[in-house]
């Protein structure tokens, strides 16, 4: 079967604050366990991302710091590559928006499509500090949302309610920095022309849309009901990729565009072909993922970017490449993961820092409690009491527990045969790892983790039926029930590597063998032919039990 290109593009994280546990669950852990995946069954997987260094995240978090942007970027970027690192988040390429190739792929699409008049230039308001004698961004300015009332809503858009907002629409608009009243002022800037797209993303979201999942698709939808209006992509900043002036037409130039910078919801999307570019420099070609038909796209993200990613960013590689380029496949987007009930929010301190927990706790305990309760569907809230939980009674008492069980008994003996193995064994083995196939195939990551405890559920059981330890030791009866028994850990070791990979890798080395790929057919004639390479050394418990007592401790932490 030919291998088949996978385009993995995970969500850009502002570099304005350490990453919590909500961004691992929401799109860094489900695109890693999506790539290892793919990797496993020997498909060709890029996967990229990148620290988004220009947003006025990082400008607001500069100016309280008092720091220059550049020197957040600087202490940021490095955090996060050490970050993934320690988790395991294997990246073909992690960059950052600041490269010059990324500037130049970003004004490479925007002089593209003005020269299709796909933006124009119009002269509108913006906010206006007359206290501080400047242009905010949009990020710099809080008022209240006119759709939901929420009181933090952003000048561009509310976090509360997920509406993307004009400047003019806000109410009682403030500046971030000085809570001064701000005013709105003419300023004349370059707008995405996205009615014109308007048939083609009709036509582009009923063709992908209904493979996707159904609240994103129906969301999508809504989108375009409301109807779609160009949306200005330039901003009064002197951080960020600046406006190609001289290259544009000239009916399109605007003065002060040395003033000006690309805002960053049009550039950090650009990130992912520009990331691709760079990672073929040295590696292979970029054009194999971007133009084969066949190629699939998959992005990673939270559902606040959803619009960007079904709607804005098929927009502009459209509008840029025309219908030559892979338009996204599958956009693979989360709702949130709350904290103990609140949002994260570093300044209220409720937060979890995702270095802390995997370094106290360990990596796959938090990978597997945070696929567990993944916010596929519906929001989530991590809790302590929740994540020991999970590790003690599920990860240990069903899943750890049996392994441990089988290996434990087995250590002593050697030369396991298939004519041991009972055919309903084999089936059911089948039959499980198959599901745990179709839903990593369809990312269904929770339905991923509880059809892996299913395996490992099925086999308590049939211990407790068969009984072993009631069996002499050096029997033949013993020994059938323990080849039985192992034939379930070794589809264990099969289908857990791209969720628990460290831990796996231990249960590799304990058991002698080294599964290194993952047949789409014929599951049971693999996994028999390892039996007979079994060599079983050293059986310790994967996994540590954490004292319940820390939940309250953890939990106290909070708001501090």
């Amino acid at each position: 079967m030919q291998r088949q290109n996978i385009y993995i593009g995970v969500a850009w994280p502002y570099v304005n604050g350490d990453i919590h546990v909500g961004h691992l669950a929401g799109y860094l852990l489900p695109a890693d366990i999506f790539a290892r995946f793919h990797r496993y069954i020997d498909n060709n997987v890029l996967m990229v991302s990148g620290s988004d260094c220009h947003g006025t995240p990082i400008t607001v978090e500069a100016e309280k710091r008092n720091k220059s942007p550049q020197e957040i970027v600087n202490l940021y970027h490095p955090k996060f590559k050490k970050l993934f690192n320690l988790y395991g988040i294997s990246f073909d390429l992690y960059t950052k928006t600041t490269t010059e190739n990324h500037k130049k792929v970003v004004q490479d699409i925007f002089i593209r499509l003005a020269k299709k008049r796909l933006i124009f230039k119009k002269k509108s308001k913006q906010f206006f500090s007359p206290q501080e004698n400047r242009f905010l961004p949009d990020r710099y300015v809080e008022g209240t949302c006119p759709y939901c009332g929420a009181s933090d809503a952003r000048g561009d858009q509310c976090d509360q309610c997920g509406r993307v907002l004009n400047p003019e629409e806000l109410i009682n608009p403030k500046s971030r920095l000085t809570n001064s009243p701000v005013e709105l002022k003419e300023t004349e800037h370059y707008y995405f022309d996205l009615p014109k797209l308007k048939g083609f993303l009709k036509n582009y979201v009923a063709k992908v849309g209904p493979s996707w999942r159904h609240w994103v698709y129906q969301e999508t939808l809504g989108w375009l009901r409301r109807g779609l209006e160009p949306r200005c992509i330039t901003r009064d900043l002197d951080w960020g990729i600046p406006i190609p002036i001289e290259q544009l037409p000239r009916d399109l130039k605007i003065k002060h565009a040395e003033n000006k910078r690309i805002y960053v919801w049009f550039e950090a999307v650009i990130g992912y072909l520009s990331a691709s570019i760079e990672w073929a420099k040295n590696t292979g070609r970029w054009q194999d993922f971007w133009y084969q038909s066949k190629a699939r796209h998959y992005y990673f993200m939270g559902k606040d970017n959803l619009v960007f990613h079904t709607l804005f960013w098929p927009a502009q590689l459209y509008g840029a490449y025309g219908k030559q380029i892979h338009l996204p496949d599958f956009p693979v987007i989360n709702h949130f993961l709350d904290l103990e009930g609140q949002a994260f929010s570093k300044s209220r301190g409720i937060t979890v820092d995702s270095y802390y927990i995997g370094e106290k706790y360990g990596v796959d305990p938090v990978r597997f409690y945070l696929t567990w309760i993944m916010p596929e569907e519906a929001d989530a809230s991590f809790s302590w009491s929740g994540f020991i939980e999970t590790n003690n009674n599920v990860l240990i008492a069903t899943f750890g527990n049996f392994l441990n069980r089988v290996l434990k008994l087995s250590q002593e003996l050697n030369d396991f045969s298939a004519e041991d193995l009972k055919e309903t064994t084999i089936k059911s083995i089948e039959n499980q790892v198959d599901q745990a196939f179709q839903f990593l195939s369809r990312c269904q990551f929770k339905n991923y983790a509880q059809a892996l405890v299913g395996l490992a559920d099925w086999g308590n059981k049939y211990l407790n039926q068969t009984t072993p330890w009631t069996e002499e030791r050096n029997s033949s009866q013993f020994k059938k029930i323990m080849t039985n028994a192992l034939l379930v850990v070794l589809a264990i070791n099969l289908a857990a590597e791209p969720l628990i990979p460290k831990s796996n890798q231990k249960l590799s080395q304990m058991l002698g063998i080294k599964i290194d790929h993952w047949p789409k057919k014929g599951v049971g004639k693999y996994l028999t032919d390892f039996l007979s390479q079994i060599k079983i050394t050293n059986p310790t418990p994967l996994f540590t039990k954490i004292d319940p007592n820390l939940a309250s401790k953890e939990k106290a932490k909070l708001n501090s």
